[in-house]
């Protein structure tokens, strides 16, 4: 009885400690963006921003349907996936400056997020969902919650042909938690940068509220 009693306060010291960690588990969700349930048009995919999704506010990109037979590069998980073509604004990061850039950004109710992996394109920017793919560089980078930026991880396609190419998996290290905000652009691409649309589909999250 002398040892139970000795003992007790050790095991109530180690509930102590593993509670807050069953806690911050129990508010995390993981998500698994395919985009296949939001509206578009094959015709004017511009007219279908993504906006909120999942928890997080997707910027600078919009829901594409690509045309069978025509795409520069096809979704992972058919028949959607989202795509940021043309320039919003350079978007300088360091010395690293992006072009064509989508930004995922913690919505209401979300403290931080990880970003743990996607599916990854690119082709020519033609202003619809045709076109060419073709090779390049995107470059990612986020910020923690903190306002501290996150070493930019850089990211290349190299399709082996110019249609309905498959997109690239893509996953990301562990500093890619604790997230307010992450910025994806287009560093480097063939022919022209500036041109350059990027696709994404599968974009796999962990959100803590």
């Amino acid at each position: 009885m002398h040892a139970f009693l000795k003992l007790m306060p050790l095991a109530l010291a180690a509930f102590v400690v593993a509670l807050p960690g069953q806690l911050q588990k129990r508010g995390s969700t993981q998500y698994d963006d395919n985009f296949d349930d939001l509206q578009t048009s094959v015709v004017t995919p511009q007219l279908f921003p993504v906006g909120l999704y999942h928890g997080i506010k997707y910027g600078g990109v919009v829901v594409l349907r690509p045309i069978e037979g025509a795409a520069s590069v096809v979704p992972h998980s058919k028949p959607q996936q989202i795509g940021a073509a043309g320039p919003i604004d350079l978007l300088q990061l360091g010395t690293i400056t992006l072009n064509t850039y989508a930004q995922l950004v913690r919505g209401p109710g979300v403290k931080s997020f990880d970003l743990q992996s996607f599916y990854f394109g690119l082709g020519t920017d033609t202003g619809s969902t045709a076109g060419l793919a073709q090779g390049g560089t995107i470059a990612v980078t986020g910020f923690d919650v903190h306002g501290n930026q996150i070493p930019t991880v850089s990211l290349s396609y190299a399709p082996i042909g110019s249609l309905n190419q498959p997109l690239k998996y893509a996953t990301f290290p562990d500093s890619y938690k604790n997230l307010a905000n992450v910025s994806i652009g287009v560093a480097t691409s063939e022919p022209i940068t500036e041109r350059t649309y990027i696709a994404l589909d599968n974009v796999r999250h962990v959100n803590y509220s």
